[in-house]
């Protein structure tokens, strides 16, 4: 009967009895869900930041089958057009621009030719229909946008909007609703005519890309075409499918996002600690049960089939309520995520939402396979239950005696594990082993809290003086001894939380440290200039002409330097970043083997380059090295001189001296400007002059200016801005530790109502049997906050020394906050006690009478 019905066991034997009670299993739901709901609001917000660049990419230049982008003339259009092979050649010009009436917002504008523009762009360009196509060409201020645009702002078509792109900010007509031939629109895109856009960009006679349509889209004939467009085109201009370039996009984002999705993980890791305590405090609940189970012919396998049903149940359900979560989490999350991500690589719109039918697939499994995984041992330890002990009567709840020797030894072995993944991923290996290094850290020192108890128990205990006003401490430790199949993971579980704590926050102080120390010795000038809307769309536009000749000139002014970049490409394809710094203004360049005066001039003297630490590994280069680029007139070759420090972004940059720069690119401009006034004059001077500049350029719009510690502040803002999303991750996965401590607490007191009864009725009060769980609490929260600093210094090595220098090639300077470290086991002891606190009053209103009638 018992093999011919297995569901009908599962169901009587773990499921209905979970469902009538499932106080037991509150907690390892509750992490469950919170951590399929941060799995799942990670990768919404993240997946929703790929939708942005990738809509707005396929409405500009998705229906080409080629794309020829860089700095082109006018002139070869014509040329493009009448290639071998091509069908038909669109011009585009494409800029962005902030909205200054929508603070944070952006519009990526495409300046086209309506006559040609018909099947390569992703959206409809204005037709001959009416005068449509009239008002579009005879007007210089006309601006079409998507209905999305409309909607979310509340406008219509004919109502102005101002646009700040370089210099003054331009008030624009909306014309036109773009029409999407796709049914996922990008909101943040905007049309104009490539005459207006050429005019508002100052680039006449300049294009950003040419869209190419081919006769035969096939593999071969389209490559045979594009080698023919190649030749007609300098060697610093790209020839390739669109769809390449959003690849690079997603590639270069590929890091930031799998480290959220890593540190996403780390609240369901929490939960399957207490899904294991869940599991392992129902074995020992319903142990006469599964004894009676085993002696009337069930086999391990229905035992443990009993174990693993009720967990496979407890994480449905929480991987259910985590889907029904996700948007609301998602919707905090997204715009975090999204202000991250426009700072650091590109402008994008992250919102919240539902997952997707696969994200959600892949969340609910998470949350079941997390809570199978976690209820394996005790199942195996149901499994191998002795009938014969359990049915004695007066059997001891503690059936399952932790071998706590054997896990430190496992835990040491997984920290050896740790060590060597460490060195694999220094040494050139897959960057993810660091991540494969900070989960056997936590693993490792996880499997030696049972030790950590035992040690610190019996520790206390000889230390504590004999006497009555003790004796409570005394049980209390002996209550958690006693009970350590529960009361081990619930500390790990704090344990773990505590060490991500001191992990992520060790390597925040140290990071934030490197950043300051790395901006006073290259930021040395007392003002600085650049185009407002860089701050929020990065290097997009330049300076005025003129802009730094008319400080030069001030009598107030001791030196000026300048700053300039652009994208360029390796002779194997690589992307690479190009910075040119000239004047002293800029202050030193901090090269990792010295010399810096030296070095300096030898840039300026050409035919070397320095580059920064994260581009020289991502390169796979080094001093001595040469960097070989596809400029203009063929290849540009550059010996690198040596490696410099350069927090500005993980990508990396190669800095030029003005001779190579100019040699090898025509970039007029400047991105940036660094003002150093003579010695003795006043703040009051500095800011007249300020003021006289943007009037002159653009107006207060037009530009931002910082002084010296304005800069330095905002730079930290931003570097605080950064690490947003991993603060909320973190404080989730103490929030779900320090609930689990509840609830855990609270099952313990319900499996101990008979002793504590019995202590109840030796004549101990309700405040001693209160003072007794919060002993206990008090004690979980402090060994954990003990193993957790340790475990946590451990992991700050992983994640500052292994994961920074894999995933972004930073060298970053350790450091410990060593005030915060040195109060992490005191509050969470304290923590530990809220917690327990009431459990605990439950437990002092135990009636003693009812809980011994059976005795």
């Amino acid at each position: 009967m018992i093999r011919g019905a297995p569901l009908l066991l599962c169901w009587r034997g773990a499921v209905r009895p979970a469902l009538r009670a499932p106080g037991s299993s509150v907690a390892g739901l509750l992490s469950v869900a919170l951590g399929v709901a941060v799995f799942l609001a990670v990768t919404i917000a993240n997946r929703s930041a790929s939708e942005s660049f990738r809509s707005a990419f396929a409405m500009v230049t998705g229906r080409a089958d080629l794309e020829i982008r860089g700095n082109l003339p006018e002139t070869l259009l014509p040329q493009v057009a009448a290639c071998d092979g091509v069908a038909a050649a669109s011009p585009l010009v494409e800029t962005t621009v902030t909205l200054p009436d929508h603070p944070g917002e952006s519009l990526r504008l495409a300046g086209i030719d309506p006559f040609t523009a018909e099947g390569l762009i992703g959206f409809r360009p204005p037709s001959g229909e009416g005068s449509q196509l009239t008002e579009w060409l005879s007007g210089n201020d006309g601006l079409a946008v998507t209905p999305e645009f409309l909607t979310r702002h509340g406008l219509r078509k004919g109502d102005t909007l101002r646009l700040q792109g370089a210099g003054p900010a331009r008030t624009v007509t909306i014309s036109e609703v773009l029409k999407p031939e796709a049914a996922a629109a990008a909101a943040n895109v905007a049309a104009t005519d490539i005459a207006n856009a050429q005019e508002w960009t100052g680039n006449n006679g300049k294009l950003t890309a040419i869209l190419v349509r081919l006769s035969d889209p096939a593999s071969p004939s389209r490559e045979a075409v594009a080698t023919r467009l190649r030749g007609m085109v300098r060697g610093d201009v790209t020839v390739e499918p669109p769809a390449r370039r959003t690849d690079r996009v997603e590639a270069m984002l590929a890091a930031f996002r799998l480290n959220l999705t890593a540190l996403s993980l780390v609240s369901l890791l929490v939960g399957m600690f207490f899904v294991g305590n869940a599991a392992s405090g129902a074995v020992v609940r319903r142990r006469v049960s599964l004894g009676i189970l085993r002696a009337v012919g069930g086999s391990r396998g229905d035992l443990q089939a009993l174990v693993l049903s009720e967990a496979a149940l407890t994480g449905a359900l929480g991987a259910g309520l985590g889907f029904l979560l996700s948007p609301m989490l998602a919707g905090v999350m997204a715009a975090p995520v999204a202000r991250t991500i426009s700072s650091l690589y590109l402008p994008v719109d992250a919102h919240g939402g539902w997952p997707s039918p696969s994200e959600a697939a892949a969340g609910i499994a998470a949350g079941i396979a997390a809570a199978l995984i976690a209820a394996w041992i005790p199942a195996r330890q149901a499994g191998r239950l002795d009938p014969t002990r359990v049915l004695h009567p007066g059997t001891a709840p503690e059936i399952f005696p932790v071998r706590t020797a054997m896990l430190a030894r496992l835990g040491l072995v997984s920290l050896a594990a740790a060590a060597l993944f460490s060195v694999a991923a220094l040494a050139g290996g897959p960057p993810v082993l660091g991540f494969g290094a900070a989960f056997l850290v936590l693993a490792g020192s996880s499997l030696t809290v049972p030790a950590a108890m035992a040690r610190a128990s019996g520790m206390l205990a000889a230390l504590l003086p004999r006497g009555p006003r003790v004796s409570v401490v005394r049980l209390a430790l002996g209550q958690t001894m006693s009970s350590l199949h529960r009361t081990a993971p619930t500390a790990a579980a704090l344990a773990a939380a505590a060490a991500m704590t001191v992990g992520i926050g060790v390597m925040i102080h140290s990071f934030r440290g490197s950043v300051i120390d790395w901006v006073g010795r290259t930021l040395t000038a007392d003002l600085f200039i650049a185009p407002a809307t860089n701050e929020r769309l990065g290097l997009e536009h330049v300076l005025p002409p003129g802009s730094a000749a008319w400080w030069r000139e001030r009598g107030t002014v001791e030196s000026v330097g300048t700053f300039r970049e652009l994208e360029a490409r390796t002779a194997a394809g690589e992307s690479v970043t190009i910075g040119l710094v000239e004047g002293p203004a800029r202050g030193a360049v901090d090269f990792l083997h010295g010399g810096g005066e030296e070095k300096k001039a030898a840039l300026e003297a050409g035919g070397c380059t320095a580059l920064s630490e994260s581009l020289a590994r991502r390169l796979r280069l080094g001093p001595g090295d040469e960097l070989v680029l596809a400029g203009p007139v063929g290849p540009l070759k550059l010996r690198v001189l040596d490696l410099y420090r350069d927090y500005t972004r993980d990508r990396g940059i190669a800095m030029v001296g003005a001779e190579a720069f100019r040699r090898g690119w025509d970039a007029p401009g400047e991105h940036s400007l660094a003002v150093k006034f003579r010695p003795g004059v006043s703040a009051d001077r500095i800011e007249r002059e300020r003021k006289e500049f943007v009037r002159a350029f653009g107006g207060g719009e037009a530009f931002a200016c910082y002084g010296n510690a304005s800069l330095k502040a905002r730079i930290l803002q931003i570097f605080e801005q950064t690490f947003a999303v991993t603060a909320v991750l973190r404080a989730i996965a103490i929030a779900v530790a320090v609930g689990g401590v509840m609830l855990t607490l609270g099952i313990v007191v319900l499996e101990r109502t008979r002793d504590l009864s019995v202590l109840r009725s030796l004549g101990a009060s309700p405040a001693q049997i209160t003072c007794l769980v919060l002993a206990e609490a008090g004690f979980l929260g402090v060994v954990a906050g003990l193993v957790g600093l340790v475990s946590g210094t451990m992991l700050s090595l992983v994640l500052t020394w292994v994961i920074n220098r894999a995933f972004f090639g930073w060298s970053i300077d350790l450091s410990f906050p060593m005030g915060e470290m040195a109060l992490l086991p005191l509050w969470m002891g304290a923590t530990a006690l809220i917690a327990g606190l009431l459990p605990a009053l439950r437990a002092a209103k135990i009636p003693p009478a009812e809980a011994l009638r059976m005795e």
